[in-house]
């Protein structure tokens, strides 16, 4: 059925008069509802939401042999997507109307409701093609254009829908008898602008996407419809998948060895009840993937630890948890090879997704955890509520939501989750692949033998002397400068412990390193006043018992160099470097974050030495299990130690006792 070209935005006769005006705030009403759609799979998300709503409406009248249907077409070469549903569809009277800002034709079960949906597509984008069947009304129209006038303050004329007669992009919607069709393409100035950006280059790994960034992942409850996922490849190569339900996929879900929160808890107090306290974790709940909980509003009001106003709110917005404690921080970059799309697709990132109308909306917030901060970075939270109207557009919660939902998040994770810690695979940082260890091996090997083949020995009595103090002038700045100073320190002998083999800019890492202890061992064993960085007397005893010649480490152990700790747990977060490859790790400074994934144990202090394996060292860095994970030389604290002990032991006492 065709009809006449019309203006979604048509002003009535009555109004003619103030046209001008109308015209100026219909584009400022507009433009507002583009700027409250910030996020990348927000078009997704409008389209397939319709759909879903269209499918929910027919099936309340429809008999029971209909089947909801909904088919989604990934377009990259012509960088367009079409979402067909064989729901209600749009009758004469909703099709010239739908498009226009806050018209809507849902009822208030609907996921949405506000009427700026459609809008958004119209005129965040510069092409909009609309499909419609009814019983009594069929058509087809595209608006053009859209995005771009209402971003030019001298356009003649609104854009306008005009009929269309070429075949569908959906050649799907073709079988459903009644239904709507809506396709949307994008370009360089629209948000997204590439359809290949995500490099998801499968139906599947588009189906994966959808269920975790749209309404195709359900969060109440999985719901029955037949979903087709069509990709088109930017060279043309067409793939599908199928689904014949459709729920929200937590990380956990993709991977095994993964246990229900309270059933981890159950078995770890038979476990101790049978066996006694001071037994180890039984087998079954050990190097688990995963821990997760799923909470309903009831469990939330018994088990978080919630003031009386927060407990009225949840009362009149119920609550659904669902939550996932995963082993490693570095788990997002392994969900997006499993998805398979580029690391910065955001497809999946730690904290809280807030969901309401059975659907994630808006974008991630981060758990505001008070410490152990870097299991932030471990757990995905989805809390969905009721009773709940989004902001316009997708752009997020009323604050009151956002409060209470990283109140419950930072209460589980600082409370629940810490009970079952243990249980989870020791984080990948603190493993080394067989690869990577083979590249660690090579370069190790390659610099003991050029060690062999080029020694370099430089000895001189008159060296170093007379003014016994260094020639750096200032602090360092940046990594070189501590780079210069450590190597200065390690040549003027403040340093005794720490023979440097060499660098390699090409390697991960900065460079490799013996341990040396004597043969003069006077030398390295602590003295309050003339050698306050030695070993212990214990230790220097053992080394000249075992080593009289003195002690030269077999083994090639690796430093790295950085001006403040900060960097370092950025690399490890990153899964750039690994916290089991490094031995030791110099730096100027601590910065702030190093507590997210170490304890320290300061040597500046009384009786330091007695656990100071080398000469020099100033710090240990300790994991959550309390385990060893490297040596440190923290110059800022060492400089300030060797210029005032006392001073600086007592800072040190305030900061590590």
């Amino acid at each position: 059925m065709t009809f006449a070209h019309f203006d979604p935005l048509r002003i009535s006769e009555k109004q003619a008069a103030e046209e001008s005006a109308l015209r100026d705030r219909q584009k400022r009403n507009i433009y507002s509802i583009l700027h409250s759609y910030v996020g990348w799979y927000d078009p997704f998300s409008e389209m397939i939401q319709n759909a879903l709503d269209s499918v929910d409406k027919r099936a309340l009248t429809a008999d029971e042999t209909y089947k909801k249907c909904i088919s989604i077409r990934v377009n990259a070469q012509e960088n367009s997507v079409t979402v067909s549903d064989n729901g209600v569809g749009l009758d004469q009277a909703s099709f010239q109307q739908f498009l226009a800002p806050n018209v809507s034709f849902k009822d208030d079960t609907a996921r949405g409701s506000k009427g700026v949906g459609a809008t958004y597509l119209a005129y965040g984008f510069n092409y909009l093609r609309v499909e419609t069947k009814t019983k009594n009304f069929s058509a087809s129209g595209e608006i053009e254009g859209g995005r771009n006038w209402l971003h030019d303050k001298s356009a003649p004329q609104n854009p306008h829908v005009y009929p269309v007669e070429t075949a569908s992009p959906d050649q799907k919607f073709d079988e459903f008898d009644t239904g709507a069709s809506v396709t949307v393409k994008f370009d360089a100035n629209t948000r997204p602008s590439n359809l290949s950006w995500p490099k998801l280059e499968s139906a599947k790994s588009w189906a994966l996407a959808l269920q975790i960034k749209t309404a195709l992942g359900p969060l109440i409850s999985p719901l029955e419809v037949d979903v087709v996922v069509t990709h088109v490849s930017t060279t043309g190569q067409e793939t599908e998948h199928r689904l014949d339900t459709i729920r929200y996929l937590c990380p956990h879900s993709f991977y095994d060895r993964v246990r229900k929160y309270e059933d981890v808890l159950d078995k770890l107090n038979q476990h101790i009840k049978k066996h006694g306290v001071n037994i180890g974790i039984p087998g079954a709940l050990k190097n688990l993937n995963a821990v997760y909980l799923e909470w309903e509003n009831k469990d939330v009001l018994k088990y978080t630890d919630l003031s009386q106003e927060q407990k009225d709110f949840l009362v009149e917005h119920p609550v659904k948890i669902l939550a996932s404690y995963m082993y490693t921080a570095r788990i997002w970059d392994e969900l997006s090879k499993k998805l398979g799309c580029r690391t910065t697709a955001n497809i999946f990132n730690p904290g809280i997704q807030l969901c309401a109308d059975n659907m994630p909306q808006g974008e991630v917030v981060q758990v505001p955890l008070k410490r152990y901060t870097g299991r932030q970075n471990q757990v995905h939270f989805v809390v969905h509520f009721s009773n709940c109207v989004v902001d316009l557009g997708r752009k997020g919660f009323h604050k009151d939501f956002v409060d209470i939902a990283k109140h419950i998040a930072q209460d589980i994770v600082q409370r629940d989750f810490s009970k079952v810690k243990a249980c989870l695979r020791v984080d990948d940082f603190r493993r080394t692949g067989i690869i990577e260890q083979e590249k660690v091996n090579s370069w190790k090997d390659k610099l003991a033998s050029h060690e062999k083949l080029r020694p370099l020995l430089l000895k001189n009595d008159n060296f170093f002397k007379p003014i016994h103090e260094v020639s750096v002038t200032a602090e360092p700045s940046r990594e070189q400068d501590v780079i210069a100073l450590f190597n200065q320190l390690v040549a003027g002998g403040v340093i005794r412990g720490v023979k440097v083999v060499g660098t390699n800019e090409l390697m991960t890492y900065d460079g490799a390193y013996r341990v040396i202890c004597g043969p003069q061992y006077d030398n390295h064993e602590f003295n309050k006043i003339q050698n306050p960085l030695g070993i212990g007397e214990t230790q220097r005893i053992d080394f000249e018992n075992s080593y009289p010649l003195g002690f030269l480490s077999t083994e090639m152990k690796i430093l790295e160099y950085k001006f403040s700790v900060d960097g370092f747990i950025n690399d490890i977060t990153t899964g750039d470097k690994k916290v089991a490859d490094v031995d030791l790790l110099i730096a100027w400074e601590f910065g702030t974050e190093h507590e997210q994934f170490f304890s320290v144990q300061s040597l500046l202090l009384p009786e330091g030495e007695s656990h100071r394996q080398y000469h020099g060292v100033t710090h240990l860095l300790f994991d959550e299990h309390g385990n060893h994970a490297m040596d440190a030389i923290i110059l800022k604290d060492l400089v300030s130690f060797l210029n005032d002990t006392d001073g600086e032991s007592a800072r040190q006492s305030e900061l590590y006792e």
